[in-house]
């Protein structure tokens, strides 16, 4: 299903949503909304819908995730704020019982002093009364005629109203808190799904990234330019994939950013790259990253698809005593921005939009540049059409499905962009 059928199918579900959200609360109804569109967008083609829709379905998705991991976030705050006030009334219970017989005390101390040193008709009033209780409390409170005495008691009283104010706010937050830890395991759902239907979408592109690749590389053979169209679509596919997981996953990211192997020369600028193995080759499985199974060649990742070619090429060239040394090969979308930044200047226009021939040296825009596929490679010994490497893929290279970006000697990939 595209998400034009994605777009209808929101259409009516989103007033249902709305519906059941609370009544008269649109921050309610409008979460509900996001949430059901990510629920439908989660179910979108990725191999037959257009960018349009892909880039809309994963703003859906962002969307709902961003607003449940918010909401998580204040029902964590109120969790933690609810029990702050637990602990705050438990301290001041406490303290105010402790206040509280501490007076108490001292009142049955100063009752019972007025008991034994009775002052006239006030002792005799004592006496007539038939509770022991009610006696102590009137000869207490008669006896209590220094500003003193009448300190303390408005202080027994003040406590005991503190008292029971913070008996009852100890109350309040213990239901509070039953209530929003509730909401927090509610919430923690949430993100969770989430968090699932976007990683679904992910590997949905991911496998449709690798199904278009091989579809290219196959092109390649028969239909350059198509194999180029091709390319390019799933370059920018993995730029969206790359932005979906770096939410996700960013941790994962920089190690594949640590892993990738790109150079910039010491004033900025992208040219014929250093490192890499020389002689014969071989390929070790490397993972994936943004959409792209990656395997090593001569310790440096290139996408698995063209690992093989890549070795036998290395390894023909290697037989006619000529060195292939590969200085980089895939690049992520984060590291092309960087190159971007370094070659194009630091503006949004200049990194996303500027031409990529107006950089110095030309540097593709993020999404554009067959590094994000690991289909193309710089060999960092081929710095000119003068060199031994130049020159033996000059002649060879197409029979491994390689061809040079003329601008550049050291650039070799599978449609020659």
């Amino acid at each position: 299903m595209t998400l034009i059928a994605v777009a209808l199918t929101v259409g009516l579900v989103a007033p249902q949503a709305a519906q059941s959200a609370p009544q008269g609360d649109p921050r309610a109804e409008r979460e509900q909304v996001r949430a059901e569109r990510a629920e439908v967008a989660a179910k979108i083609d990725t191999s037959k819908a257009s960018m349009a829709e892909i880039d809309a379905a994963l703003r859906a998705l962002q969307d709902d995730l961003q607003t449940q991991e918010a909401a998580l976030a204040k029902a964590e705050a109120d969790v933690a704020q609810a029990e702050k006030d637990i602990a705050d009334a438990e301290a001041a219970i406490q303290k105010l019982t402790s206040e509280v017989s501490v007076l108490r005390d001292e009142m049955r101390r100063r009752a019972i002093d007025a008991f034994v040193q009775p002052e006239g008709d006030a002792y005799l009033q004592v006496l007539s009364e038939d509770d022991v209780n009610e006696a102590s409390t009137r000869s207490f409170y008669v006896e209590l005629r220094s500003q003193d005495d009448a300190d303390v008691a408005d202080r027994l009283e003040g406590a005991t109203v503190d008292l029971a104010a913070q008996k009852e706010k100890a109350a309040e937050a213990r239901e509070r808190a039953v209530t929003q830890r509730a909401e927090q395991t509610r919430r923690t759902e949430s993100v969770r799904v989430a968090q699932q239907r976007q990683a679904t979408v992910a590997a949905n592109l991911q496998d449709t990234i690798d199904a278009q690749v091989a579809r290219s590389l196959e092109l390649a053979k028969t239909d350059r330019a198509l194999s180029k169209q091709i390319a390019e679509e799933q370059a920018q596919l993995v730029a969206r994939l790359a932005a979906a997981k770096a939410a996700q996953d960013e941790a994962d990211a920089e190690q594949a950013r640590q892993a990738a192997a790109a150079s910039v020369s010491a004033d900025g600028t992208e040219s014929a790259p250093s490192g890499g193995g020389g002689g014969t080759a071989t390929a070790t499985p490397g993972g994936s990253d943004a959409g792209i199974s990656l395997a090593y060649v001569q310790g440096v990742p290139v996408n698995a698809q063209v690992a093989a070619q890549v070795v036998a090429m290395i390894n023909a060239a290697a037989a006619d005593g000529v060195s292939l040394r590969i200085g980089n090969s895939y690049r992520s979308v984060s590291h092309q921005i960087e190159l971007r930044k370094a070659n194009c200047g630091t503006s949004y226009y200049a990194i996303y939009e500027m031409p990529s021939g107006s950089c110095r040296p030309p540097t593709a825009k993020p999404g554009q540049s067959q590094h994000q596929l690991g289909l193309a490679i710089d060999f960092s010994n081929c710095s000119s059409r003068s060199t031994a490497c130049y020159q033996w893929l000059a002649a060879n290279a197409s029979r491994f499905g390689y061809y040079n970006l003329p601008s550049e000697a050291w650039h070799w990939s599978t449609t020659g962009n």
